[in-house]
């Protein structure tokens, strides 16, 4: 049913995006707004690539905190980037799956398990961070009839964890208690803390991407704006059918951009063009950890993909 859901949703954004681009795209003007923002701006592109990059070395830090420091911060950042990769060359989120195997095969005394839990638990609360950005923003900015909407949708997924997490205690109960002990032993305390908020300024940090293509567009948001659109928009990702999100990125934000009273064109615009950076950065960033060391890298990649179907 849940699955059903997420692909009815992610055809529906689909849909919404062919016909923004009907509408919308004209490759003249993309292409004129995307040399504006990647080459007339030399400051703004190495200002958002330091912010971007930043925020994923902040994950992986957050990462190698939780193990308690057993591990290597390179493994932890190898792992992150090479999901962002993965997540954009296939059509569902495999990215995880690569991380946790990445962990466990280049730190030895981290078993498969215990590399899933960690990547369950820090996805939590990634979730955890965008929804609270997300949340606030739409107290503070969003028009009335959006934000009872996204209250109803909160309220409906609250439910639906609750209930998965009585089910899971109900059938699997020793499995629960394990998971709930490695959480107290791993996240507890100072360190819970830190964890917490490395991984809330990465994803504020990520909201530079936004801010720059607005920026270069001459109708830049403020940065706080732009965190919160960022987050409505990465969150609006759970329904990704296609490489890398491409129709339910773009829908999404142009959604949150017209409540700041962007058109529907130039918030089109700005999503394609802020889609299109973070594809070129997951790109460059798989392939120059792929020739770190090649060989090992693509038969792990590949078998993961074989495993899942793809």
């Amino acid at each position: 049913m849940q699955k059903r859901f997420k692909y009815i949703a992610g055809v529906i954004l689909f849909g919404i995006f062919i016909y923004l681009s009907i509408l919308y795209f004209h490759v003249g003007e993309f292409l004129e707004e995307t040399k504006r923002f990647f080459w007339e701006s030399p400051y703004l592109i190495i200002g958002v690539t330091i912010c971007y990059s930043l925020s994923f070395i902040l994950r992986a830090e957050a990462w190698k905190l939780y193990f308690g420091n057993r591990v290597r911060f390179y493994s932890c950042l190898e792992g992150v980037l090479l999901s962002l990769f993965i997540n954009h060359i296939t059509p569902i989120k495999l990215g995880d799956a690569v991380r946790i195997s990445v962990l466990s095969i280049r730190e030895k005394q981290v078993s498969p398990g215990e590399s899933l839990q960690s990547v369950v638990v820090l996805r939590s609360i990634d979730m955890a961070m965008l929804l609270l950005f997300s949340f606030i923003g739409l107290i503070v900015f969003a028009k009335a009839f959006v934000f009872r909407y996204s209250i109803l949708f909160i309220v409906i997924l609250a439910i639906a964890c609750l209930v998965g997490g009585i089910l899971l205690w109900r059938f699997l109960p020793r499995f629960v208690h394990r998971q709930i002990q490695l959480v107290k032993t791993n996240l507890s305390g100072r360190k819970a803390l830190l964890i917490f908020l490395m991984i809330a300024v990465s994803w504020a940090l990520e909201g530079a991407v936004i801010w720059g293509v607005t920026s270069s567009m001459g109708s830049g948001l403020s940065i706080y704006k732009a965190i919160w659109v960022n987050s409505i928009t990465v969150g609006g990702q759970i329904f990704q059918i296609t490489p890398g999100g491409i129709s339910t990125y773009e829908s999404v934000m142009t959604a949150a951009l017209t409540t700041f009273h962007f058109s529907i064109k130039d918030g089109y615009m700005a999503a394609i063009i802020s889609h299109s950076y973070k594809f070129v950065f997951s790109y460059l960033a798989g392939m120059l950890l792929l020739l770190h060391s090649p060989v090992s890298k693509i038969k792990q990649i590949k078998e993961i993909l074989v495993r899942r179907g793809l």
